[in-house]
C-alpha cells in the first residue's frame, strides 16, 4: 500500500521514486510468497527467510519516512500521515518478527520434546 501511495502525485517528492510500480509490486509478492510456500512445505528455515524479507522491506519503510521528512514538498498533513503509516508498518513488522520467532521456538521445543522424550 505504501508503494502505491509513494507513486501518487500528492507526495510531491523532490527525490526520484522508482517509476515501475507493477514490477516492484510483483517482486514484493514473489519475495513474500517464497517463504510462505516453503513454510507450508514444512521447511524449517523458512521463518528466517521471511524474517529477512521483512527486514528488507522495513528498510524501505525507513526510506519512506526519511523521504517524507526531508524530500517532500507535500503538505504537513500528507507528510505526517505517510510518516505515521510508515512507523505503524515498522511496528507491525517488528511484532510479526517477534511472533514468528516465538512460533519457531515453540516448534523447536516440541520437536526436542518428541526427540528426547521429555
Amino acid at each position: 500500500m505504501i508503494n502505491v501511495l509513494m507513486h501518487q502525485s500528492f507526495i510531491q517528492s523532490t527525490e526520484p521514486v522508482a517509476h515501475d510500480l507493477g514490477r516492484s509490486t510483483l517482486i514484493a509478492v514473489i519475495l513474500y510468497a517464497i517463504p510462505i510456500v516453503l513454510a507450508a512445505l514444512d521447511w524449517k528455515p523458512s521463518f528466517y527467510v521471511m524474517g529477512l524479507v521483512i527486514v528488507i522491506y522495513s528498510l524501505g519503510l525507513v526510506g519512506v519516512i526519511l523521504n517524507m521528512l526531508f524530500h517532500s514538498d507535500a503538505s504537513l498533513l500528507i507528510r505526517t500521515l505517510m510518516s505515521a503509516f510508515g512507523v505503524g508498518m515498522l511496528v507491525a513488522n517488528g511484532y510479526w518478527l517477534v511472533l514468528a520467532l516465538r512460533l519457531r521456538l515453540a516448534e523447536q521445543k516440541e520437536r526436542d520434546r518428541r526427540r528426547f522424550g521429555k
